[in-house]
């Protein structure tokens, strides 16, 4: 059985690309809705900078694959502080 990473990859940048569209749209929905301020909008628009930022730069060279990871890797921080808290 051969796995094709690459395949992987791109359909796990596009799956990235979702998750930050909606992220972004649901927390741009709560800070109109509720009128959050912005120091709490702020890292979440930074997660989603760094999940399109590392998307395109896997799309460009898949061994910025690092990079993405560290993404995803900030944004799960951040989500599980703010469940903890």
């Amino acid at each position: 059985m051969i796995i094709d990473n690459d395949g992987f990859i791109k359909k796990f940048v596009i799956f990235t690309f979702c998750i930050a569209a909606i992220h972004f749209l649901l927390e741009s929905l709560y800070t109109v809705q509720f009128g959050q301020l912005f120091l709490g909008l702020l890292p979440d628009l930074i997660a989603d900078a760094l999940l399109v930022t590392g998307g395109v730069l896997v799309l460009k060279n898949t061994k910025a694959i690092g990079i993405l990871c560290g993404a995803w890797g900030f944004i799960f921080c951040l989500h599980y502080r703010a469940w903890a808290w």
